[in-house]
């Protein structure tokens, strides 16, 4: 009884002892493939605690960024162990995180769903205030104006053809669509919104340019069975302009959409 009793006692003085204070939150972490780019993009790399297990599939801008950088999951746990000033998020994480990230003293910095170039710019601009790196948004933004003003000042060149690996376009009323007219060119699919390739319409009435992304990362491959792979979509863009960009110049709404725009105006 006297040995429980003394054990206990240790027991209760272990835990009034005072414990060291945590380190103080510093750094940003970024959880999710976007947010990888901004903060890659405007942010000193001493600044940035980890970015997303994410960043690796962005293989033209952010992994030779990250190289030795921690790789973090968008979970509350994780997240807390590495004790960041601020998160910034995109998609990642559930819908409890900013709250639980809140109560725990961690600014949260959420990046929007640019619909446009304008809107685009608008919120590397916020997220760069956001972040306390307006200097360095600014010069993202001015560069990406550099470039759109550079590509409207070539002449009109006719349609441009939007393909995938998984066989989806798009034509009037999206962001790529905007990319393709600030390269001077119309969208080949007249329809608004997003659909299949026409691979039918292609025979008939073949594009002046083709524009494809996404083919560069294996998070986007698809099958060899695809329609993008088909001899018929060979034979009718056989002799036109094409210009491939990596599919991370599109995927975010960012500077990089105008690096996009760039490529395809000058596609030959």
């Amino acid at each position: 009884m006297q040995r429980v009793a003394a054990l206990a006692v240790l027991a209760v003085l272990a835990g009034c002892q005072s414990r060291a204070p945590l380190p103080a939150p510093h750094g940003a972490a970024s959880i999710d493939f976007c947010a990888d780019q901004m903060v890659l993009g405007l942010l000193p790399r001493h600044q940035i605690r980890a970015v997303s297990f994410e960043v690796d599939s962005d293989t033209s801008f952010a992994a030779p960024r990250a190289a030795g950088l921690v790789r973090l999951r968008p979970q509350l746990e994780d997240i807390a162990r590495l004790r960041p000033a601020v998160v910034v998020r995109s998609y990642g994480g559930d819908a409890r995180l900013d709250r639980q990230l809140a109560a725990m003293g961690i600014k949260v910095v959420q990046l929007g769903f640019p619909a446009s170039l304008a809107e685009s710019r608008a919120d590397m601009l916020r997220v760069g205030r956001e972040l306390g790196a307006e200097r360095e948004a600014r010069a993202r933004a001015t560069g990406f104006e550099r470039e759109l003003a550079a590509a409207r000042r070539t002449p009109a060149k006719g349609t441009a053809l939007y393909v995938t690996p998984g066989d989806v376009t798009t034509g009037p009323g999206s962001l790529v669509a905007e990319v393709i007219e600030a390269a001077g060119y119309t969208p080949y699919r007249t329809a608004p919104g997003w659909g299949s390739l026409p691979v039918e319409d292609m025979v008939r009435r073949p594009p002046d340019a083709v524009f494809r992304a996404f083919f560069d990362s294996p998070r986007y491959q698809q099958d060899h069975w695809t329609s993008s792979r088909h001899p018929v979509v060979a034979q009718a863009t056989q002799g036109v302009r094409e210009a491939e960009v990596p599919g991370a110049w599109l995927a975010c709404g960012n500077w990089l959409m105008g690096h996009a725009v760039t490529e395809l105006a000058k596609a030959k």
